[in-house]
Parts: structure tokens; sequence; C-alpha cells
């Protein structure tokens, strides 16, 4: 038993650390309110920050995607987002697309409906009108089912990623390379922070992602344009459904 439980523990943290593409349909079944990924044919991959706007790495994100000539999706914590709306509205400005992180930036799991509704509003007052589709990642990552369904029933889909090196623990750059270029596919969407105290290894990172994408044929783009991407694939496909993963 004891053996069992040690192999069942090295096996949770290669998952971890490892991220193998593998896991993502089980994810999927065990959370059918959260979207990993997005299921298309095209070239495309999907970028997204969190944790912005900051007033000294946001730019610096901004500056290197301009120079790569790539799109990305940025989750704005609403509080941060009222203090640099100068920010909000350059990262607009700019091609990219914004997206709902709640309104403080911290655990949502023992806020009742309201309180979580309240945040989300706040949120959205603050960004400015979102568009479609509406995005949302919970603090963290995490959010209980009823939260997931208030966030479904305003029109909101909840995402997370599939190529996330873990960025606030600080790993090494790289290791951040290295987990997100191999799991760079069609669909994949990668995880960043731009908003955390020192993303400085995360901004180091970016531009040898980026070229490393492009030297395999991929074009990195906000979830939005991969969601209408794929969507526009189904249509031509005479399919009547999408194929989000």
């Amino acid at each position: 038993m004891v053996i069992l439980t040690v192999l069942a523990l090295v096996a949770l943290i290669l998952v971890f650390w490892v991220q193998p593409l593998v896991v993502v349909p089980l994810l999927e079944w065990l959370t059918p309110n959260i979207q990993y990924r997005v299921r298309t044919e095209q070239p495309l991959v999907a970028l997204s920050f969190d944790d912005g706007p900051h007033p000294l790495f946001t730019p610096q994100v901004l500056e290197t995607l301009r120079r790569h000539e790539a799109r990305a999706t940025f989750f704005l914590v609403g509080d941060r987002a009222l203090r640099h709306p100068e920010l909000v509205a350059r990262i607009k400005a700019e091609g990219h697309q914004i997206a709902n992180h709640y309104f403080v930036n911290g655990p949502t799991l023992g806020h009742s409906d309201p309180h979580f509704l309240s945040n989300l509003e706040k949120t959205e007052d603050a960004i400015g009108p979102l568009g479609n589709p509406r995005l949302f990642r919970p603090p963290g990552g995490v959010a209980r089912s009823r939260q997931l369904k208030l966030v479904r029933e305003r029109g909101y889909t909840t995402f997370l990623g599939c190529a996330y090196p873990h960025d606030p623990m600080r790993p090494p750059v790289w290791y951040i390379r290295w987990l997100i270029e191999k799991n760079l596919r069609p669909g994949t969407i990668v995880i960043l922070h731009d908003g955390i105290s020192d993303p400085w290894r995360s901004i180091a990172a970016l531009p040898h992602i980026l070229e490393n994408g492009h030297r395999r044929g991929l074009r990195f783009v906000s979830i939005g344009e991969l969601m209408k991407a794929s969507s526009a694939q189904v249509d031509r496909s005479g399919c009547g459904h999408q194929q989000f993963l």
C-alpha cells in the first residue's frame, strides 16, 4: 500500500511538472465546465497572460508581442485595471483580447454567490466591453462548480490551458521554454503571467517561445481568435457543432 501511495504521488508530481498532453482528455472529463484547448487543424496557438495589468511588466510583454507579430488574451484583475486604465486601453488598441480574471487576485472558494457575481461585474466595469466570446479564468485556476455555473449563465466560457510552466513559482527560463515548446500544437493554450511580482523569467523566455513556434509554422493568436477559427472550420466542414475540447 505504501509503495502504491508513493507511486501515485510521483505520478502526480510528474504530471504537474511535465504536463503531458495525453492527460488533457482526462482533465476535460473531470472538469467539463473548463476548456483547456481548442480543437483545430489550423496552425494556431493561443497565448494568454494573467494578473495584469502591471505598469512595468505588461508594456514589456506588449513590446515583445509587437516585434513578433503575435496576439494574446490578457486576463485582467479588476482592481488593477482600475489603477491602470491606460494599459487596458493600450492592450485593446494593439489588437489583443481582454478577459475577466476576477476583481481581486485571491481565492474565490469562500465567496458567496452574490459576492462572486459582484466581483465579476466590477471587473466588467473596470475593463470595459468584452465583446464575444466572453472569457473567464478564476484566480489560481480554481473555482467551485457552482461558481463556474454562474459564470456560464453570464455568457462566459471558462478557460485554463495546456502549456503552463507555473511561472509564479519562479522556475528557470529553460524550464519555461521547454514546457511550453514541447506542448505547442494547433489549439494549444499557453498560460504565462505579466502581473506577478517578478515575471522576468517569463519575459525572457517569451521571444524564444515565439521564434520556436514560428519556425514550426505556428501563429500566435488570442483565445477568442482561436475559437472563431475553429468555429469557421466546423462551418466549412458542414458539421453542426463546434469542436471545442
